[in-house]
């Protein structure tokens, strides 16, 4: 079961994530270079279906992942950070933008710590890829928080962070299956 949950892991993520991206650049009116893909969810009941989703896949693919830590026993912090986080992507599916339990309150930003445990708990000690990612996870959500990501490309800014952010767990999963095999 713990390899099951992290092969899929090493696509899922991801791949619920490039829902909402395709899917907005399908959507009349709605541009991808400047809207969040949250901003989907307001749009017609097909593409917000589409949209909430693609978060909802990827939350509980993180699960997942955070599950298989789990049977591990050895990578708690990173374990309990990603089922956190998990359950933020899960929320921003179930509620729309707008309400303050899209993404639980922002307890979305454990995913800042998620990498940064792994490189602490995982198998290539001091994992300079995963610090990176986490590193990245940090400044944009600063940007975010602060209103200096700028207007004009915060849609481009939040899909590239997207890619990285969950294209990592792909990479962390991989690297746990590989240094079980």
């Amino acid at each position: 079961m713990r390899k099951f949950l992290l092969r899929q892991a090493v696509w899922f993520p991801l791949g619920g994530m490039l829902l909402p991206m395709v899917t907005g650049f399908l959507a009349p009116g709605y541009s991808s270079i400047h809207q969040h893909m949250s901003e989907l969810e307001l749009l017609s009941p097909g593409v917000s279906f589409v949209s909430r989703l693609g978060a909802s896949l990827a939350g509980l693919s993180i699960i997942g992942f955070a599950a298989a830590l789990l049977m591990r026993k050895r990578m708690m912090f990173t374990a309990v950070s990603a089922f956190v986080f998990g359950l933020s992507m899960i929320s921003n599916g179930v509620f729309k933008m707008g309400s303050p339990l899209h993404g639980l309150y922002a307890i979305g930003l454990s995913v800042i710590v998620v990498p940064a445990f792994f490189a602490a708990e995982g198998p290539r000690p001091a994992d300079r890829f995963s610090l990176f990612i986490s590193t990245i996870a940090l400044i944009y959500m600063w940007a975010l928080m602060t209103g200096i990501d700028p207007s004009a490309t915060r849609g481009l800014t939040q899909r590239l962070v997207t890619l990285a952010m969950f294209g990592w767990f792909g990479y962390a999963s991989f690297i746990l299956l590989r240094s079980e095999a």
